[in-house]
Parts: structure tokens; C-alpha cells; sequence
């Protein structure tokens, strides 16, 4: 399922994938939250230690 929804994406503009989440989290379907997630471990995965950090706490001021 990764897979698959990245190389749906793959090559999205960053106008693309705002556009498509906007209209995921608009949809209010849960199921764009197993999107989400992948795209969020994605960025997750891409960060190093001190940008994880700064957006952990990000994160944890919306809580």
C-alpha cells in the first residue's frame, strides 16, 4: 500500500499535494489518514536529528 500510494504522487507539484490533501482531510474519510501517515513517515524519515526535534515539538504544542 506505501509503495503504491507513492508512485501515485510521485511527481506532484507542491501545488499537487496540497491540493489532494486538502481534499483528503475535507473528505473527512478515515481512510486518507492511512495516506497521511505514509506521507508523515515519509517526512519523518527524511529529517535529521536536530530538524526531528524541532518538529516533535511542533507536534507537541498542538496537543
Amino acid at each position: 500500500m506505501r509503495e503504491a500510494l507513492l508512485m501515485n504522487l510521485k511527481g506532484f507539484s507542491a501545488s499537487d499535494l496540497q491540493k489532494t490533501i486538502d481534499e483528503g482531510i475535507a473528505s473527512k474519510e478515515e481512510t486518507i489518514l492511512i495516506g497521511l501517515g505514509v506521507l508523515f513517515e515519509e517526512y519523518y524519515n527524511s529529517l535529521d536529528n536536530s530538524s526531528r526535534q524541532q518538529f516533535l515539538q511542533s507536534l507537541s504544542s498542538l496537543l
